[in-house]
């Protein structure tokens, strides 16, 4: 053979001859030939074999020129040809590859076989490859028509694509460089392999499953060309190149590099890749983040497969540590990770291994407090992989999770997940203990100090003694060095002290720092030990270790040469000491274990005991700083991420298994996240509830029903209403999923029946309250149980304890009928007969149970009785009026039985009357009478017994309730029952009329009849009218008229207006609660009792009294707003109470009117704003919330904000310059739309002109300040100049407007610049004229001042003669008040002036003014009178709420 094949650039480069022996195609063949020259080469093939290829190859290249004109089965039929020709070429190339020596006709026929076929493979490859990715093109885009006849593909490329890459694996497996001479294969056969594989890479389909076997190949392929083509340094180039273009080829060419590495020994293109990503300037890397992202997972994935190989090289790319794009600094950490963890984990490590294990971890610290937060995450992440991995060295425990905890209140999210993650991870993995309870570890640990101190003292003492020498041994020829090295440090203390405040972290300890100054000590590096000991002085200052060694070296001082500065000895002394305490602590454990060792068969018990103590502070220290980082993790629990919250919960689960004793508290705190409106958050607290309470190990059946009733019982212990509120909802949660067996209800009626024995009273009322939370659920639980209910819980036990009984009710309470829905009728009923036992025990539980006066909770049970009566029983109005009738017959009773003692024994009256200031006053009247029940029937000089007086606030509390659940009873049960009724009747007389008569009867009624039926306005019609009935009946047949209640209410006042008499703060608070409720019944009642309601409001001394009318008030508002509305000024008033609770109370009150529009926003708007800087943070952080909600109802906040302005800049009633500004900051943040900036800016420029004081000009300037300004914002500043141009003189006013130009220039338009710079020369102007004018007025002012002093006299005299008209020195302009007589008691109330006005009636004319309101008198003493009178709407009365 004479020619040689030479591997063509272009495929034209085969139809031109360059040299003599080159082989070129002699014919390109026309489209219509190829069939017929096709099966001639099938002939030839099957003739001659592989030599075929060297003479009809011609055919093979007509086909690729003609590719797009050549029918797709024809190119296939090649390519299989093709393949046939490659394997058999293969089997061929081994068998004479294995021969020791070639002939030159041999070797060069067989090359060029070789060539030719692996040219052909590669081109016929790359064809099909172009035809799947265009056909996939045409499928994905779905556009244009497809090219049948290009890409359409009878055969399965993905299988083809194997097939051809394996057996050009198969090809340059073999040693076919003996074919060449030399034996050096061309660049261009490379290169034509290479480029081949790596374009099937770029496939993103190669990254399939399916293609795993492809990958193989190609991944081989690349190996043996690295190995054996010198293609090392090309394969790194491109692998960088594709990384940099194709994402989806970084774990791919992890792989194929770590299989060039690995299987085929090559190091090379690992060193060359990580230089040359070393070398990569860092602004390109930011500029392309996606190619940069690519490198960086690339480095991490290879780092895991080949750790060894990437340790050695990874010097070249710590640089990018120190770089700006954070996606290289967390590669590089990724793989610093990988490397900690595959390499830098065993056990026995070299020192050089060691001391690069150290710098890596130094460098995970470091970016600990990254800037960037992904930094930060992904560190955190990678310390979480080595804590779980257990690859951290115990001494870097304590720092590392000080550093941890620091980043719990990070301001990102997933900075804070990851910290959580692996503080939790600390926890299961810690190497101390599996109970973490700290109680338990300090008391073991001061146990085993003290017993390692009374062990062998003379061994300890010689023992340190030997330490002592051998520690001084080592300190003598450092302690020369570093004595030479402070004296040249002396005069750089100036320097020192500026950098000490960045050498130690926030998060370091004492202990740690010491750890860091000895290792500098060892290193000899003298200057950076002395700085970081000067910044340990700064930071801790009051360190005993500090103390103790500053007063031994100064009396060293004093023996030592005097030449030299006591600062010296001190810091020479203070790291002797850390030098000797570090030494010490080691050399003593050392030195215990080779005596042992010396002490063959006798155990050193010392060392053990040693050993033992150092190991209980450890686990000491580690379980403090658990402890610490729980209150952190608490506050996670409110995040509004829901990671965070997911987090924390299992944070607090896996510290309560662990026994952290302070995650009980967010074990808690979790209670009320089963409300959450994220599902996640909701099944992630039921989970935990039940991995922790409803798991228990080990027993029966019944010993884990037990188990599980005692942990649920647990958690009620200490639990608030809220708490109690929460479980209920998580049992029921917990019952739905079916958690909850009949095993543990079944144990629950036991122990609540005290049938398990050592049950306690507690246990069973623990019980009750278990089962009505279940019964939430699944009402048959109480249902199936009430007899047991009603022996147990209202039985003899009851009697003597009423939170049983109370807890009985509210699980009777279960058993009422489902909730309404809204759109369907109400259920039917469930009620039980009037003489049902439950109601006799019931009535005999209050009317006995009354007289025991130590117990507190009557009244609480009282209430839950009345709720069980009137929503069980049949006629609850008749029981309850027995109740009350029997309750006043002990009042009368009790009041009869103190004045036959007074009568009978004086002397014991005088007794009492000394003992009984603390005591409260009853009433002496019947409660069912209203005329025996006047005061005035009675002594007035004698004193009622306590007695009487608790009866009596019992009675005022449980008739209360009566009036408000008959309401109830009323608007709800007889109002819902009257609809279901009709509803009945309506459909049985539906049924009952024939469909005929149904059509005649509609033809028959009238138009107007017609029309109602078919709009349903009739029925409608009826609800109105028994609506009306009802409303009719609260107004006037409840507490109003003869009736029972009726003849209470004039009780009720009394006792609420007459203070003196009845001074009893519980029954005040009784009586105001009774009001009020009295009050939500009748609208007459309330509307006759608004103003003593208010006055209560505003007077009464008791807070908490305050605090429960301001939630009645916010009650009373919703029902009958109309009569309220007038006096919501008082109710903003108690904004500034001086009680917090009340205040607290009144913000939610308004807060909720509000934002349900049940009242209007008005100027008072302005109270709730200064509760922004109220230094209560709940009732601040109330305030916020609300305007934040505000902010979503339209343009609420903008309506609002000239008032506020108004309001809060009054030097009379508004609040200080500081807290304006405060106010006014948050609520300008909420200003961002464009033209409510426009129109502010206006408006406040308006009110320049109506300021009267220094203050106001500043307080509007600061508003301005604080908006966004727009061109158009700009120029309403300069129309308006003249509204404040004279104000600039002022520095602040004036600096406030230069605040305006620089914000304004920042983000102002070309177009806009020229106003703002008008406007900025116009400002300096008017200041710097300004400030002339202010000197030119001090010297009129001091003029001034001298004919004033002239006229002094004259002008006193004056005015001493002639008073102002109508004005006293105690009367202002506004606000003014009447001039009370001193003597004249009938202006107070209870002691108080009452300066409460009653507002005046809408009907009343303009300019008329109102009458006072009648005396309100019940009793013939006059300390027991009150009067409530109207006041001019002027008056500035303050309301004090609780």
């Amino acid at each position: 053979m004479s020619f040689e094949f030479i591997i063509p650039s272009q495929k034209d480069d085969l139809l031109n001859k360059t040299e003599i022996n080159q082989y070129v195609v002699d014919e390109v063949l026309s489209f219509r030939e190829i069939p017929s020259a096709l099966q001639s080469v099938k002939s030839s093939f099957r003739s001659n074999g592989t030599q075929c290829l060297l003479e009809k190859f011609d055919v093979f290249f007509s086909i690729l020129i003609l590719k797009k004109d050549v029918k797709p089965d024809l190119k296939e039929d090649a390519w299989q040809l093709i393949l046939k020709v490659g394997k058999s070429l293969a089997t061929e190339v081994a068998g004479v590859l294995e021969e020791t020596s070639l002939e030159p006709g041999s070797r060069l026929a067989h090359l060029n076989q070789v060539k030719m076929l692996c040219y052909l493979l590669c081109q016929y490859m790359e064809m099909f490859e172009d035809d799947s990715n265009e056909k996939s093109d045409v499928i994905t885009t779905g556009k244009g028509r497809k090219n049948k006849k290009s890409t359409d593909m009878a055969i399965d490329w993905e299988v083809e694509r194997e097939n051809g890459v394996k057996t050009l694996l198969h090809l340059v497996s073999l040693n076919i460089l003996r074919l060449w001479d030399p034996p050096i294969a061309e660049v261009e056969f490379v290169n034509m392999i290479t480029n081949l594989v790596y374009k099937l890479l770029e496939n993103p389909h190669i990254v399939y499953v399916k293609a795993k076997e492809t990958r193989t190949a190609i991944f081989n392929i690349v190996g043996v060309m690295v190995k054996r083509y010198n293609h090392a340094l090309s394969a790194s180039l491109k692998i960088l190149q594709q990384l940099q273009h194709f994402e989806h080829l970084v774990s791919p060419l992890a792989e194929m590099t770590s299989i060039i590495t690995t299987e085929y020994g090559n190091k090379s293109v690992v060193a060359e890749i990580m230089r040359e990503v070393g070398r990569k300037d860092p602004k390109d890397l930011v500029r392309d983040n996606t190619g940069t992202k690519s490198f960086a997972t690339f480095l991490v994935e290879l780092s895991e497969k080949v750790p060894g190989v990437m340790m050695s090289n990874i010097s070249v790319v710590l640089c990018h540590l120190e770089g700006e794009s954070y996606t290289m600094r967390n590669g590089v950490l990724g793989v610093m990770g990988e490397i900690l963890l595959k390499v830098l984990s065993k056990d026995s490590l070299e020192d050089k291994l060691k001391d690069t294990r150290d710098q890596f971890l130094e460098k995970l610290e470091e970016h600990i407090h990254d800037v960037n937060a992904f930094v930060r995450s992904r560190v955190l992440q990678i310390w979480l992989n080595l804590v779980n991995e257990k690859c951290l060295p115990l001494p870097r425990h304590e720092h590392l999770l000080s550093l941890c905890i620091g980043r719990l209140q990070d301001k990102s999210s997933q900075v804070r997940k990851q910290a959580i993650q692996l503080v939790t991870a600390f926890i299961k993995s810690n190497p101390f203990a599996a109970k973490l309870s700290l109680e338990d570890l300090k008391a073991n640990y001061e146990k085993e100090k003290e017993k390692l101190e009374s062990m062998a003292p003379e061994e300890q003492s010689v023992l340190e003694d030997s330490t002592l020498v051998k520690i001084e041994e080592e300190w003598k020829p450092l302690e020369k060095k570093l004595r030479k090295a402070l004296k040249k440090l002396e005069g750089e203390e100036e320097m020192e002290e500026d950098n000490n405040e960045e050498l130690i972290q926030d998060e370091e300890s004492a202990n740690s720092v010491m750890d860091r100054i000895y290792n500098l000590l060892t290193e000899e590096k003298f200057s950076d030990a002395k700085l970081l000991l000067a910044a340990f002085k700064d930071a801790f200052p009051d360190n005993s270790f500090l103390q103790d060694t500053t007063k031994e070296s100064q009396s060293e001082a004093d023996t030592e040469d005097s030449q030299r500065s006591t600062d010296a000895n001190i810091d020479l002394g203070h790291m002797k000491m850390i030098f000797f305490g570090h030494k010490k602590q080691s050399l003593v454990i050392t030195s215990g274990i080779e005596e042992e060792k010396e002490k063959d068969p006798i155990v050193n018990e010392v060392t053990k005991q040693q050993v033992l103590v150092q190991y209980l502070k450890d686990c000491c220290a580690f379980a403090t700083q658990i402890q610490a980082a729980v209150p952190v993790i608490c506050q996670l629990l409110g995040s509004k991420t829901n990671t965070d919250i997911l987090e924390a919960i299992d944070f607090f689960v896996t510290g309560f298994e662990f026994g952290v004793t302070l995650t009980m508290m967010g074990i808690r705190r979790m209670l009320h996240l089963i409300w959450s409106r994220e599902s996640s958050v909701k099944e992630a607290v039921v989970s935990a509830y039940k991995r922790l309470y409803l798991n228990p190990q080990g027993g029966n059946q019944r010993a884990k029903a037990f188990s599980i009733v005692k942990n649920l019982s647990a958690l009620l212990s200490g639990a608030s209403l809220g708490d109690l509120t929460s479980l209920e909802g998580l049992v029921v949660e917990l019952m739905k999923s079916g958690e909850i067996e009949q095993s543990v209800i079944q144990m629950l009626w036991e122990r609540f029946a005290m049938k398990v024995p050592n049950t306690t009273v507690e246990d069973s009322r623990a019980a009750v309250t278990l089962l009505y939370m279940i019964a939430g659920a699944d009402m048959g639980v109480v249902k199936s149980n009430i007899d047991v209910l009603v022996k147990e819980g209202l039985g003899e036990r009851a009697e003597n304890d009423f939170i049983l009984a109370r807890d009985t009710c509210l699980a009777l309470l279960k058993l009422g009928p489902p909730k309404k829905v809204q759109g369907q009728l109400q259920a039917e009923p469930f009620r039980f007969p009037q003489n049902h036992q439950m109601f006799d025990r019931l009535q005999t539980l209050l009317i006995n149970g009354v007289q025991q006066f130590e117990n507190s909770y009557w009244i609480p049970f009282g209430e839950q009785a009345i709720n069980v009566i009137y929503k069980l029983a049949e006629h609850p109005d008749i029981i309850c009026g027995d109740i009350i009738k029997a309750l006043a017959k002990e009042v009368i009773k009790a009041e009869q039985l103190n004045q036959t003692l007074s009568q009978e024994t004086p002397m014991e009256e005088e007794k009492q009357e000394e003992t009984e200031p603390k005591e409260t006053d009853p009433q002496d009247a019947s409660p069912s009478n209203s005329q025996d029940a006047s005061p005035s029937n009675s002594q007035p000089s004698s004193q009622p017994s306590s007695s009487a007086t608790v009866i009596l606030t019992r009675l005022i509390a449980f008739a209360g309730h009566v009036a408000f659940r008959q309401m109830v009873h009323l608007d709800t049960y007889v109002f819902g029952e009257l609809k279901r009724r009709r509803a009945i009747q309506e459909q049985k007389k539906d049924m009952k009329t024939p469909k005929a008569d149904r059509r005649g009867s509609k033809v028959d009624k009238s138009t107007a009849e017609a029309i109602e039926d078919e709009l349903g306005l009739a029925g409608a019609a009826e609800e109105d009218a028994d609506a009306e009935y009802i409303r009719k009946v609260c107004d006037v047949e409840i507490v109003t008229g003869d009736s029972l209640l009726g003849s209470i209410g004039p009780l009720l006042v009394t006792v609420c207006t007459n203070q003196n008499r009845y001074s009893d703060p519980h029954l005040r608070s009784a009586a105001t609660l009774a009001l009020a409720k009295f009050m939500l019944v009748s609208s007459e009642f309330c509307e006759s009792n608004l103003q003593l309601l208010f006055t209560v409001l505003e007077k009464s001394p008791y807070p908490t009294i305050r605090a429960n009318t301001i939630i009645a008030l916010g009650d009373l508002t919703v029902r009958f707003p109309n009569l309220i509305e007038p006096w919501t000024p008082h109710m903003y008033a108690r904004l500034r109470d001086e009680s917090q609770t009340v205040r607290k109370n009144t913000l939610q009150v308004l807060t909720h009117l509000i934002l349900n529009d049940m009242v209007k926003v008005k100027g008072q708007i302005s109270e709730v704003a200064t509760c922004v800087v109220d230094h209560n943070e709940r009732i601040s952080s109330l305030a916020k919330l609300f305007f934040h909600e505000l902010s979503h109802k339209g343009n609420a906040i903008y309506n609002i904000m000239p008032d506020v302005i108004s309001r809060l800049s009054d030097p009379d009633v508004g609040v200080d310059e500081e807290n304006f500004r405060i106010i006014m900051k948050y609520l300008f943040s909420f200003i961002q739309k464009d033209r409510q900036c426009e129109s502010l800016v206006e408006k406040l420029c308006h009110r320049f002109r109506a300021t009267k004081t220094d203050r106001q000009w500043r307080d509007l300037s600061f508003c301005l300040s604080m908006m966004s300004y727009s061109e158009k914002s700009i120029r309403k500043l300069q129309e308006n100049f003249a509204c404040f141009g004279d104000k600039l003189a002022d520095e602040d006013v004036y600096s406030c407007f230069c605040t305006i130009i620089s914000k304004s220039r920042s983000f102002a338009k070309p177009t806009a610049k020229t106003l703002i710079d008008e406007l900025e020369q116009r400002l300096q102007q008017c200041h710097t004229k300004g400030l002339e004018d202010g000197e030119i007025a001090v010297k009129a002012s001091q003029v001034s001042s001298q004919v004033a002093a002239q006229t002094k006299g004259k002008s006193r005299t004056k005015s001493a003669k002639t008073p102002a008209k109508g004005r006293t020195p105690a009367r202002g302009k506004r606000g003014g008040q009447r001039r009370l007589d001193s003597s004249s008691e009938e202006d107070f109330v209870d002691g108080v002036e009452n300066t409460t006005p009653a507002p005046r009636s809408k009907r009343q004319p303009k300019g008329r003014q109102a009458r006072q309101k009648p005396k309100v008198s019940f009793d013939s003493d006059s300390d027991s009178e009150i009067e409530l009178f109207d006041l001019d709407k002027s008056s500035q009365g303050q309301l004090i709420l609780h």
